[in-house]
C-alpha cells in the first residue's frame, strides 16, 4: 500500500503527464526504428526511407541518401522492403516467411526493450532524491511501455490480418507470391474487391491490392475495369493520411490513370502534388514513364515526356523480374505513341 500511495502522489501532475506521454511517444518510435535498422540487414530485408521529425530521406539505387521533402512526423520511421537482389534465387514461400520473421522478431524486441525500460525506471523511481525525479522515471517508463505494447499488438494485428487466407491481405499476398515466382500476369486471374466477398477490409489491404490488381488490369488490357478499381481505392484515399510507401505508390497510379487512360488533369494534379517530393526525385522506369504521361498529356510538354520516356528505357533493366520489365516496356511504348500522335490530339 506504502508503494501505491507513492506511486499515485507521483502521477499527481497532469502537466507532467502530458509531457512524459509525449516524450515516451517520441522515445518509442526511436525504440521501434533503430530495432527494424538493426535487424533489416541480418534478416535478409533493406530500408528504404526514413523519416525523422518529418523530414523523409530515401534510399537511392547507388546507396546514397536523398532528403524528399517533409512532412507531420513525430520521431523516427523506418519502412524496409524484401532484398530482391539478395534474395534473387530464393522461393517466393520463403520470402514471405522471412518477411513475417522479421515482422516478428522485431516486434518482440522492441516490447522487451520496454519491459526493461519500464522495469529500470521504475527502480530509478523508488530511489530518486525527488518526487518530481520520481515522478519523471515513472511516468516516461509507463508510457513508453504503453505505446511500444500499443505497437507490438498493432503489428501482431496486421500481421495476422494481411497474412490470413481469409482476408483480402491473404489474396495480395498469394498473388504477389505468384509474381514473385515468375507466374505472368496474363496467367493470372484476379477479381475485384467487390467479388471478393471478404469482410472488415482494412483500407490498408485495399492500398496493397490495388497496386497489384491495377497493374494486372493495365498489363493484361482489361481497362474496362479500371474505374471501378479506381473509385473503390479513391474512396479511402483521405487527406489526411500518411504518405506511406503503399499510398505513394497508389497516389503515382492514380497519376497515371488521369494522365492517360482517363485523362482528367485536375485529378492527376492533385495526386502528383499529393507525392510531388517523392515523384519529381524519383529515376524509376515507371515513375518515369508516368511523369511522362502526365507532363505531355496534363501540361502538353512534349519534350519533357520524350526526355522521360528515354530516361525510362535506360533504367528498364533495374527491374529484377522479367515480367515488371515486359510491363515498363510496354507503359514506354504507350508513351511513345502518345508523343507521337500528340499534335494530331491536339
Amino acid at each position: 500500500m506504502q508503494y501505491l500511495r507513492y506511486l499515485g502522489e507521483l502521477t499527481y501532475n497532469p502537466v507532467l503527464i502530458l509531457l512524459m506521454a509525449i516524450l515516451g511517444l517520441v522515445l518509442s518510435t526511436f525504440v521501434k526504428g533503430l530495432v527494424q535498422l538493426a535487424f533489416a540487414k541480418p534478416m535478409g530485408m533493406k530500408v528504404t526511407d526514413i523519416m525523422i521529425f518529418g523530414f523523409k530521406y530515401t534510399k537511392l539505387k547507388n546507396g546514397k541518401w536523398e532528403q524528399r521533402g517533409k512532412r507531420i512526423g513525430i520521431g523516427l520511421q523506418v519502412e524496409t522492403a524484401f532484398d530482391l537482389e539478395r534474395a534473387a534465387n530464393t522461393d517466393s514461400k520463403k520470402l514471405i516467411a522471412k518477411e513475417k520473421a522479421y515482422m516478428i522478431v522485431t516486434s518482440i524486441v522492441w516490447l522487451l526493450i520496454g519491459i526493461g525500460a519500464f522495469w529500470g525506471l521504475l527502480i530509478a523511481t523508488f530511489n530518486a532524491d525527488t518526487y518530481l525525479l520520481g515522478s519523471v522515471y515513472f511516468l516516461l517508463g509507463f508510457w513508453l511501455l504503453l505505446f511500444l505494447i500499443s505497437r507490438f499488438c498493432l503489428a501482431v494485428s496486421v500481421l495476422s490480418k494481411v497474412n490470413s487466407k481469409k482476408s483480402l491481405g491473404g489474396y495480395t499476398q498469394e498473388a504477389l507470391s505468384m509474381l514473385r515466382s515468375g507466374v505472368p500476369f496474363s496467367q493470372m486471374n484476379l477479381k475485384p474487391i467487390s467479388e471478393l466477398n471478404y469482410k472488415k477490409v482494412w483500407d490498408t489491404e485495399k492500398h496493397m491490392y490495388f497496386l497489384v490488381y491495377f497493374e494486372y488490369l493495365d498489363a493484361n488490357g482489361f481497362f474496362d475495369r479500371m474505374p471501378e478499381a479506381v473509385a473503390e481505392v479513391e474512396r479511402t484515399m483521405k487527406p489526411n493520411m500518411a504518405d506511406s510507401k503503399i499510398v505513394l505508390g497508389v497516389c503515382m497510379d492514380l497519376v497515371y490513370y488521369y494522365s492517360y487512360h482517363n485523362i482528367v488533369p485536375g485529378k492527376a494534379k492533385e495526386y502528383y502534388h499529393r507525392i510531388v517530393d517523392d515523384i519529381s526525385k524519383d529515376t524509376d522506369p515507371n515513375a518515369m514513364f508516368v511523369k511522362g504521361f502526365y507532363e505531355l498529356n496534363c501540361f502538353g510538354n512534349v519534350e519533357v515526356a520524350k526526355n522521360c520516356a528515354i530516361k525510362a528505357l535506360e533504367k528498364i533493366d533495374d527491374f529484377s523480374t522479367g515480367d515488371e520489365r515486359e510491363y515498363c516496356r510496354k507503359c514506354i511504348a504507350r508513351l511513345n505513341h502518345a508523343i507521337d500522335n500528340f499534335p494530331k490530339q491536339a
